[in-house]
Formats: structure tokens, C-alpha cells, sequence
């Protein structure tokens, strides 16, 4: 086990950690009538996400398999861009690691930050809304799926440190709140 870079006398929780989702977080518990409304594909040797046979840029690298590095937007949330553009912003590159994916491999990786706690948030779910903003039943269906997978890999309780929060769409409020019941 990893040692913390410092010992406090108090647990800390951190409130916004983000996993990097696969492509099965999307798709893998997709009604079978639902099928194919994400889809990943190749172009130009780049794979994409394609929402209703509509091939989206709103994540440009929607696999994570490289990804920005932890805290490459410290300074842009401190001081503003400085009049460097969105790539010099987020700096040199890194390929994902375990602790995106994994929570196994997250406690760890918390274990050396010296971090007791966390909220974990998705990163991927936000395209959902923004992709199908004109058909509010498919969101609340992807939505769902999503936290089937959520439930399935991080669960929403991981060992008692990592939270992982389920989406809530609210688009129609029945469905938003048969999900929060669920």
C-alpha cells in the first residue's frame, strides 16, 4: 500500500473526482430496441462517438485512451487562460491509467494522495443531454444504462471512500424520478 504524502488529523474528502468511462458504459445495457443509438467508429484512425447516426466532436477523444493530465487546469481556474489556447491549457498529454477506470486501482492511487473519501462523477454522461436535447425518452434510456454499468463496475458505494454518483436527467419528471427510485 501506498503512503500518503502527508499525515492530517482529519479525514479528507475530496467532492469532485471523475472516472474516464469505456465504451461499454454507454452501450452495454442498452435495451435491445435501443441498440446502436451509440456507436463508436473509426475515422481517419481516430475513433469517434456517434449518437443517432450522428458522429459527435463534443469529446474529442471519447475512448480516454490519453487523456489530460490530474490538475493540467489548475492555473486556467486560478489565473484564466493567459491567451494560450484550449491544448496549451491542458499540456502534455499522459495514456490512462488503472486508477481512471477502476476503483480498486483509484483507492490506491487516493491512499497516496492521502485522500479518505471522494464523490465520483462521471465524464462521458454529459453528451447524452447535449446530443439528444430533441428526444427526451432516448436520454432517459442511455441515462439508465449508464448507471446500470455505473452500479455494475464502481457501484455506488465502493468500499465505503468512493461515492459514485448516478445521473439524474430531468428532461421528463416521472422518469427522473423512477430513476432516483431505482
Amino acid at each position: 500500500q501506498t503512503m500518503p504524502s502527508r499525515i492530517l488529523d482529519y479525514p479528507v474528502f475530496d467532492a469532485d473526482n471523475h472516472f474516464y468511462e469505456p465504451k461499454e458504459a454507454l452501450t452495454q445495457f442498452l435495451p435491445d430496441h435501443r441498440k446502436g443509438i451509440i456507436d463508436y467508429i473509426d475515422v481517419h484512425g481516430r475513433t469517434k462517438i456517434v449518437v443517432r447516426n450522428t458522429i459527435s466532436d463534443y469529446i474529442p477523444n471519447p475512448t480516454f485512451e490519453v487523456v489530460a493530465r490530474p490538475g493540467a487546469q489548475e492555473e486556467y481556474f486560478r489565473h484564466g487562460s493567459g491567451g494560450k489556447s484550449y491544448r496549451e491549457v491542458m499540456g502534455k498529454p499522459m495514456k490512462a491509467i488503472p486508477a481512471f477506470r477502476n476503483p480498486a486501482a483509484r483507492l490506491e492511487v487516493m491512499d497516496g494522495l492521502g485522500l479518505d473519501y471522494t464523490l465520483m462523477f462521471p465524464t462521458l454522461a454529459s453528451l447524452i443531454e447535449e446530443r439528444l436535447s430533441n428526444d427526451p425518452v432516448a436520454i432517459h434510456v442511455i441515462v439508465h444504462a449508464l448507471n446500470e454499468w455505473l452500479h455494475e463496475v464502481w457501484g455506488f458505494n465502493y468500499q465505503n471512500r468512493i461515492f459514485t454518483t448516478p445521473v439524474i436527467t430531468l428532461p421528463i419528471l416521472d422518469k427522473a424520478i423512477e430513476e432516483l427510485e431505482w
